[in-house]
């Protein structure tokens, strides 16, 4: 177990809610080198969406790497107060004790009254039915889900990815289900995108760990074409990433060698970022919704199963095609993970496509756009707050 502290009352202090009637919103949830940061950038959407509409909100995460990944992402140092629980974040139920605890202890006048109970909103493969049902009996729960793998008997569940009821939402009191719940931040509320004539620059996104190195093996492939000056060499690759990426140094000593190669790490404005280019390549997740908000034409591709769905639903729709399962055909056996050179073949016929034809671009960029207009966030907050 890890040693780890809470840092609640440093950051009480700096959140005041706009209202003593408003609510206290927990976020539990988690991010780290295996499981990548999309829990905790689509929980701190949903956060700031709710603090701005005057509820008091904490995050509790499970060890210190969740914690300064969190913190990271802070818009300002102690943006919201966080507690650090030292537990196994594959193991919630483990959690249980030292969760209720804190939470009882921090709400011991309102934890009787099921009016005035807090929320607590877990973002988190991990749950379990018990997990949530033990965490009921004290709070308000809410469950975002991607899985539908069994009955969430919550008082409200969100899926973004399906606008499809069903059984396992049963029990479910509130359901918030379709695209337009995708919680994304307040810069992808209908940002300003051109689609330019000519295509020169390309957005990889791969996570912010990328654990299979996806971002340095399309960039090594490009760069040790035959064929210097082909499509995919004239173009300028944008990476964004972070020291957390498992191939951060070889990405850098990229961009040091091929002045093509940008990085960016410590990006607040993502929504600029994409705005600048004219394609992107991104793994499948909640980037899928912030390219069509933005209008980037772009290409998805799978490298966890959760993202199946996603990536389906939008390539179904004519939206953003998926290149496939990046991931080797299982049971190969390497000291480094493989990545499909099928996909990849996939993703750089893309991109010499869509580099070479203006007005596919452009169709593809009103069709995104018109499809999502990135207000979930705020959708979710007001039934939080209601």
């Amino acid at each position: 177990m890890t040693n780890c502290s809470s840092d609640s009352t440093l950051n009480q202090a700096k959140q005041t809610p706009a209202s003593t009637d408003a609510p206290h919103i927990y976020f539990r949830t988690d991010g780290n080198s295996e499981i990548a940061t999309g829990h905790l950038m689509r929980c701190l959407a949903i956060a700031r969406a709710c603090a701005k509409a005057g509820a008091m909100v904490s995050f509790i995460l499970s060890d210190k790497e969740s914690l300064s990944l969190i913190k990271e992402r802070f818009a300002f140092p102690g943006e919201f107060e966080t507690h650090c629980l030292g537990s196994d974040y594959r193991q919630l139920p483990g959690e249980l004790p030292g969760l209720l605890s804190y939470l009882q202890k921090k709400e011991s006048s309102v934890i009787g009254s099921v009016s005035s109970r807090p929320w607590l909103f877990v973002d988190s493969y991990y749950a379990t039915p018990a997990y949530l049902e033990a965490l009921g009996r004290v709070c308000r729960t809410a469950y975002l889900d991607d899985l539908r793998s069994f009955d969430c008997a919550v008082d409200l569940v969100i899926n973004y990815d399906t606008e499809e009821d069903c059984p396992c939402y049963a029990r479910a009191a509130h359901k918030l289900l379709g695209v337009q719940y995708t919680p994304l931040r307040e810069q992808f509320h209908s940002p300003a995108y051109e689609v330019r004539p000519e295509a020169a620059h390309v957005l990889l996104s791969t996570g912010g760990t990328d654990p299979l190195g996806v971002a340095q093996h399309l960039l090594e492939t490009v760069c040790s074409m035959d064929s210097p000056g082909t499509a995919l060499q004239s173009l300028h690759y944008h990476i964004l990433t972070s020291r957390s990426n498992t191939r951060y140094d070889a990405l850098t000593a990229l961009a040091d060698k091929y002045p093509s190669i940008h990085i960016h790490e410590g990006i607040t404005d993502v929504a600029s970022l994409m705005a600048s280019c004219d394609l992107a390549v991104s793994a499948g997740g909640t980037t899928l919704c912030e390219l069509c908000a933005v209008g980037v034409p772009a290409v998805s591709y799978i490298m966890a199963d959760n993202q199946r769905t996603a990536a389906a639903s939008y390539a179904d729709r004519g939206l953003i095609p998926c290149a496939g399962d990046i991931r080797m055909v299982h049971g190969h056996k390497s000291e480094q993970p493989l990545v499909n050179p099928e996909t990849v073949a996939n993703i750089f016929s893309f991109l010499t496509t869509m580099s070479q034809n203006y007005a596919a671009r452009k169709e593809s960029s009103q069709k995104m756009r018109a499809f999502l207009n990135g207000s979930g966030a705020d959708l979710i907050a007001r039934a939080l707050l209601s």
